[in-house]
């Protein structure tokens, strides 16, 4: 396997039989160490996901040709988390208040694709969210608080997973009128409260 870095080669010193998640982990301390992140992994020409990640984690690194990996200062990778986080918060609100429209007007033809795309929108989201907390808890992102600031890190919602659970079995056993409640009640307030919590992360330390 032919690693590069940044656009150079670098040489691996692995044991026989290594797979691809030992590779990658070794690629890992080696731009830790030099105080940067790991932004995008291409592997054969296929731009990696977290999942897909996980996924090869066992192949041999015999079975792939090209690993790049491009790298970023871990500052300038979480202003664009948070922004993304933003966004898509935002773009997710506008949805799920239109799929509350239609169940409460009960128009379940189009409340169908609008839940599903909420769903699958909301899954990303929250995904995104935890990686985001747990990135700055472990110091993967040093967020620090402006020098003479009195302001403090927020504490972000709790019960998202819950939440989340309670809509897909509530949807499952077709008790629309049940799902339009938690969207309102719990939903909406979750992700209000996610966005005010990347808004909050933004404005202390990110910039």
């Amino acid at each position: 396997m032919r690693l590069r870095i940044d656009g150079c080669d670098v040489s691996l010193d692995l044991p026989a039989g290594s797979t691809f998640g030992v590779a990658l982990a070794d690629a890992g301390r080696r731009v830790a160490s030099e105080g940067r992140v790991v932004s995008r992994i291409v592997a054969d020409g296929r731009e990696i996901s977290t999942r897909f990640e996980r996924e090869m984690a066992d192949r041999p690194v015999g079975e792939i040709d090209t690993v790049d990996i491009t790298t970023t200062p871990p500052r300038a990778l979480l202003r664009e988390a948070l922004a993304g986080a933003i966004d898509l918060s935002l773009a997710i609100r506008r949805d799920a208040v239109t799929l509350l429209s239609s169940l409460r007007g009960g128009d379940l033809a189009a409340a169908g694709p609008l839940y599903a795309a909420c769903i699958q929108s909301l899954g990303t989201f929250f995904q995104l969210a935890g990686a985001v907390f747990n990135a700055i808890g472990t110091g993967v992102f040093p967020f620090a608080v402006r020098s003479g600031s009195t302001a403090e890190l927020p504490t972000p919602p709790l019960a998202t997973a819950g939440i989340l659970e309670r809509l897909l079995r509530t949807q499952k056993a077709g008790d629309w009128i049940a799902v339009a409640d938690i969207l309102e009640g719990e939903t909406l307030p979750n992700i209000d409260g996610w966005s005010a919590f990347f808004r909050a992360l933004k404005g202390i330390g990110a910039e």
